[in-house]
């Protein structure tokens, strides 16, 4: 038998024969060694890919569960006028007929006098006034976890949303808003500006500098043309110069007859029904027993369709009349206030007045809708809100507020007119 250099080892006294490690390694071919160096790196190059598809695989999963969402549609509650809607991949304009779901994709479309309430998958309900325009743009509930999104595009007109337990949001231009859970909210895109008035929950305005803004309950937030935000009162006062602290700036004078027919009243700015407050007199004595009017007129040309509410108060006091409660015709009053403006109709006017009087003993025609008793020689707050009328009647555009006396020989005073929109 022949034997290695390594085997041929002296052993000690009472001790095994070790080989080491290194001698065995020197005993094998270089190609050996090669072959299983490679083979070590194979295992672990194959070890670590499975590693990594384990993890991929692992984090796809997580994300599918995460992510994975099924599209939810909306219900049509209500409708008034023609609605129309532009279905998913499709350009054209149809009539809403008798749909009653809606689906993600779909735009819904109310032109002036038209109005449609939608009802969506988690609870929150939304009303499209006239003039609005609104995609439904993502609906979506998860597969395997308990979420959803909501993604809306709001490109005109008002719009209220009442949100259900989550958020919802609404792209619109130059900016987006979010609107907080259980809220009440109106979006309304008035010209160059979109207004969220909020009455009740928190709405959070991003504009295009991507700075948030929250809006709380009571307030109003905007977003300008640059996509600037802001934040101020929802009430907005709409009437210039109501308290006559400048007198008839703003105003325009009305005389009637304002010929030789009979004399002309007059107008005088008196104290009013406080300290440091101006009232407007209207006084008129006629010599002829002919009809005058006497006041002034403010135009607004103001789009109020998007307030919920059109609060009208002023501070009244009538001192004499010689035509018994509302005249001849029942519209001659020593105070009135008369409101045009266009109703829902596209070009409608709608006149609104009410006429203030203290006795009727000729027992003279006075209309419910205008005729108001009033105590004489006393000042007293009116206060109407001019939005809770029937439908086709609420204002959509103010054209002109009218404060005047009326009828043959009258004195009347008022104070502290307030028009604001909420």
């Amino acid at each position: 038998m022949t034997t290695t250099d390594s085997a041929q080892v002296t052993p000690t006294a009472g001790a095994p024969v070790g080989v080491s490690r290194a001698e065995r390694i020197g005993a094998r071919t270089p190609a050996a060694v090669l072959a299983e160096r490679r083979a070590w790196v194979i295992l672990w190059l194959a070890f670590a890919t499975f590693c990594a598809l384990a993890f991929a695989a692992f984090k796809f999963s997580v994300e599918y569960v995460r992510t994975a969402e099924v599209d939810q549609g909306a219900q049509v509650t209500a409708s008034r006028g023609q609605v129309v809607v532009v279905l998913p991949g499709s350009s054209e304009r149809t009539l809403l007929g008798s749909r009653t779901e809606l689906g993600v994709g779909t735009t819904v479309v109310a032109d002036r006098a038209v109005s449609a309430d939608l009802s969506l998958f988690d609870g929150s309900t939304v009303r499209l006034l006239g003039g609005s325009s609104l995609e439904l743009t993502r609906m979506e509930i998860g597969r395997f976890i308990n979420q959803h999104s909501l993604m809306l595009v709001q490109a005109s007109g008002p719009i209220r949303y009442a949100t259900s337990s989550g958020p919802m949001d609404i792209a619109v231009p130059h900016g987006r808003v979010q609107l907080g859970a259980h809220g009440d909210y109106t979006v309304w895109l008035d010209g160059d500006l979109t207004r969220v008035l909020v009455y009740g929950g928190e709405a959070r305005l991003t504009g295009a500098n991507a700075v948030t803004t929250s809006v709380a309950d009571g307030k109003m937030g905007v977003i300008d043309a640059q996509g600037g935000t802001s934040v101020g009162d929802r009430r907005i006062a709409l009437l210039k110069d109501g308290d006559f602290a400048q007198h008839d700036q703003d105003w325009q004078p009305l005389d009637k007859p304002n010929s030789a027919l009979d004399v002309n009243g007059t107008r005088l700015w008196v104290s009013g029904p406080t300290d440091g407050t101006t009232a407007l007199r209207v006084d008129r004595e006629s010599v002829k027993g002919e009809h005058g009017e006497t006041g002034l007129i403010q135009k607004l040309d103001r789009d109020v369709s998007g307030f919920r509410h059109l609060w009208l108060t002023a501070i009244v006091r009538v001192d004499y009349a010689d035509l018994s409660g509302g005249g001849t015709l029942g519209t001659e009053y020593p105070m009135m206030l008369n409101l045009d403006y266009e109703g829902p109709g596209e070009n409608s006017l709608n006149p609104w007045a009410v006429g203030f009087f203290y006795s009727n003993p000729d027992n003279r025609p006075v209309p419910e809708y205008i005729g108001m008793p009033w105590p004489q020689g006393e000042w007293r707050q009116y206060a109407v809100d001019l939005m809770q009328t029937e439908t086709s009647k609420i204002p959509y555009r103010l054209l002109r507020l009218t404060v005047m006396g009326q009828g043959h020989s009258y004195d009347a005073r008022i104070a502290q007119i307030s028009l604001v929109g909420d």
